[in-house]
């Protein structure tokens, strides 16, 4: 008796060391994958060729239509002419490797994508959901999801500042020369370009800037010195003869001191709404900022109540 349970322990062993393991981080597969995803960074097409089956298909975004390796190297190579460089980022990527309850075998990868875009520089972050099924040691069959809104609106974004008249297109470039290099680069000797010799900037209703001078100095004294990371962005644009509405979202570390209160160390995202007046070279001669200053103090910590009406 004790010699036939002794067997049967044997035997459940040995069945259990044969049978694939069902879920693992590290396996060919795995490394396999991790190839097709480092030749795509490199722009290694044949590198990625060699990881399929000759038969396989690729869905993305549950198209009914599937696309041969070679279809979806060319649609890879496609995509390079909106942008000056993409890929994968190697931070925060994760590999597992499932069998089916039919034995099938799955690599998962989720990662996060990032391009960017020739016309403007400007970089897009995709979070990605990659699966492959693998057979023999190839992949017969990849599907991928993602939201490709962002780069949807930022390819239209595009296409319209091409199609906008010359008058308008010479005030859109000066406030993206406003924006990304005097507030984001925080360069003050491009506001000469841009702002008229009568320029005026009123924020919440105060006059806080008379001319680039007064400006680039009121900026770099607080703003820019209690937020030295901050960055504006902004998320819609509506031109109306010479004027130009934009939204727009503040973010930042207060790391510095602001407005003489001590550093907080605490993140900040304010958005707002600012009114722009050009003259007729495209110069801005006025500028009107609105934004919520008490929820700025209050995110930093601050509690201050509105004023009651």
């Amino acid at each position: 008796m004790k010699k036939l349970l002794l067997f049967g322990l044997a035997t459940i062993l040995f069945t259990a060391c044969n049978q694939k393991q069902r879920y693992t981080q590290k396996s060919p597969e795995i490394d396999s994958f991790k190839s097709v995803i480092k030749s795509y960074n490199n722009e290694d097409w044949e590198g990625m060729t060699v990881h399929y089956a000759d038969t396989a298909k690729t869905f993305n975004n549950s198209s009914d239509v599937g696309l041969s390796i070679n279809d979806m190297i060319a649609y890879h190579k496609e995509s390079l002419g909106n942008l000056s460089s993409r890929g994968f980022l190697e931070k925060d990527q994760e590999y597992e490797m499932v069998v089916t309850d039919k034995g099938d075998t799955w690599v998962n990868f989720w990662g996060d994508w990032e391009g960017t875009l020739k016309a403007n520089g400007k970089k897009i972050k995709i979070p990605i959901h990659l699966t492959g099924q693998f057979k023999d040691g190839k992949i017969v069959g990849t599907s991928g999801n993602w939201d490709n809104a962002p780069m949807a609106l930022a390819l239209q974004e595009i296409e319209a500042k091409n199609n906008m008249p010359p008058e308008q297109k010479i005030m859109d470039q000066n406030l993206d020369i406003l924006i990304d290099k005097f507030h984001n680069e925080k360069d003050i000797t491009v506001l000469d370009n841009i702002l008229a010799t009568n320029y005026v900037r009123y924020m919440n209703g105060v006059k806080v800037a008379s001319n680039a001078k007064e400006l680039g100095e009121g900026m770099s004294n607080t703003f820019m010195k209690g937020f030295p990371n901050m960055k504006i962005s902004n998320s819609e644009r509506i031109y109306k003869g010479n004027k130009a509405y934009i939204h727009w979202v503040f973010t930042g570390t207060n790391t510095g001191e602001f407005n003489d209160l001590p550093p907080t160390g605490k993140k900040i995202k304010v958005s707002g709404l600012s009114e722009a007046h050009f003259n007729g070279d495209g110069k801005l001669y006025l500028e009107k900022v609105y934004f919520n200053e008490v929820d700025l103090l209050n995110q930093l910590g601050y509690t201050v109540s509105p004023p009651k009406s």
